[in-house]
């Protein structure tokens, strides 16, 4: 009898040591982590614009009434020897135009949509004028005048990327005496779909 009763303790035992060790196994799986930081990785993109306007044509004189028919004649300008090397100079040396180039510019790494505008702020030169232009370098082209203010609608500047312009600005002839005199200043202005953005002004 009593070796029986010696096996019934051990057996109980044996079973509490079984119970013990799962519950342990258990708490033990409950209470493991683990974690993996290199999995979710990134940051915010960023949008930096700037703008500059740069005049890329001949001729430092004021500005002589010219057709807009013939702008793309005078944008090839010509020189004493004939062979069209001084943009905007007529044969008599006058400056019948002025080409500037605006660059818009986005060093950011997100891309911006942009709307961009140039107003003339024209003071007493009653008929000046501003068209966009192709071609300049090769064959320029003014794409007409403009009657509004809109250089460019909707145009995404891409991040690290710009987007160039080209733009003529003159007088237009009016086939009788006429009275454009005094400075004009121009302003162009890229803004932003949040109607932030950046402003250069040139003088004449």
């Amino acid at each position: 009898m009593e070796n029986n009763g010696k096996g019934i303790f051990y057996g109980v035992i044996g079973v509490a040591t079984l119970i013990v060790a799962i519950i342990g196994a258990t708490f033990a799986y409950f209470t493991a982590t683990a974690n993996d930081t290199s999995t979710i990785q990134g940051n915010a993109a960023t949008v930096s614009l700037g703008l500059t306007v740069q005049k890329v044509s001949h001729g430092n004189k004021g500005l002589v009434p010219q057709l807009e028919t013939a702008l793309s004649s005078a944008m090839k300008g010509v020189d004493s020897a004939g062979t069209g090397e001084d943009s905007c100079v007529d044969a008599n040396g006058n400056t019948v135009c002025q080409v500037y180039k605006i660059t818009v510019n986005n060093s950011g790494t997100g891309d911006a949509k942009l709307n961009g505008t140039l107003v003339l702020e024209k003071g007493s030169v009653t008929n000046l004028k501003w068209a966009t232009v192709t071609g300049w370098g090769t064959d320029p082209v003014a794409q007409g005048a403009k009657g509004d203010n809109n250089l460019d609608t909707n145009v995404t500047v891409t991040g690290g990327g710009n987007k160039e312009y080209y733009v003529v600005i003159w007088i237009e002839e009016q086939g009788a005496a006429q009275n454009d005199t005094g400075n004009f200043t121009g302003t162009v202005t890229f803004n932003a779909a949040d109607g932030k953005g950046v402003t250069s002004t040139f003088t004449v």
